[in-house]
């Protein structure tokens, strides 16, 4: 097949589906997030993870639960605990049990969990920026549409989340 022919069902393939271009998208930007992140062993939802954590911990001064965790973040709460254990494991993060609800989980940032946080920041905001970059001058109109997206999913799924 000639490379012409191997672009154009490409093209076909990308114009049928934005929920498939949207798919593709985030893998080559995840692709982007892993190789940024490598260096420093860390994954781009482990570092969502400890960024929501480190935030809601500056916000609030009782515990944070690992439930207001996985929402603040959006992620599912099962995969919130099981990454929680994994960043436990490696230092990273204390678990308690909260002090009034005995099924709660609290997880705080340790020293070395703040440490790492930082290195890993600028890490992932450069290869975010030289991705989206990509976009042209466009990308500021790009991330508008993405937010109002998502909030229009948000609120079609009935959930009431942050911005």
């Amino acid at each position: 097949m000639a490379k012409n022919d191997d672009a154009s069902e490409a093209h076909a393939e990308d114009t049928g589906s934005p929920g498939f271009v949207l798919w593709q998208l985030a893998n080559l930007w995840q692709r982007r997030m892993r190789r940024a992140l490598a260096a420093i062993g860390l994954t781009h939802v482990q570092l969502v993870l400890l960024a929501g954590l480190a935030v809601l911990e500056r916000r609030r001064r009782g515990p944070v639960t690992q439930a207001e965790l996985a929402a603040h973040c959006r992620t599912d709460a099962m995969m919130t605990s099981q990454v929680l254990r994994t960043l436990e494991a490696a230092g990273l993060v204390d678990r308690v049990p909260h002090p009034t609800d005995t099924r709660a989980k609290c997880p705080s940032l340790t020293r070395a969990g703040h440490a790492l946080l930082a290195r890993a920041q600028p890490l992932a905001a450069d290869a975010d920026r030289a991705f989206f970059a990509l976009a042209g001058r466009k990308s500021d109109r790009l991330l508008r549409n993405l937010r109002k997206l998502r909030h229009r999913a948000d609120a079609a799924d009935g959930e009431d989340t942050p911005a």
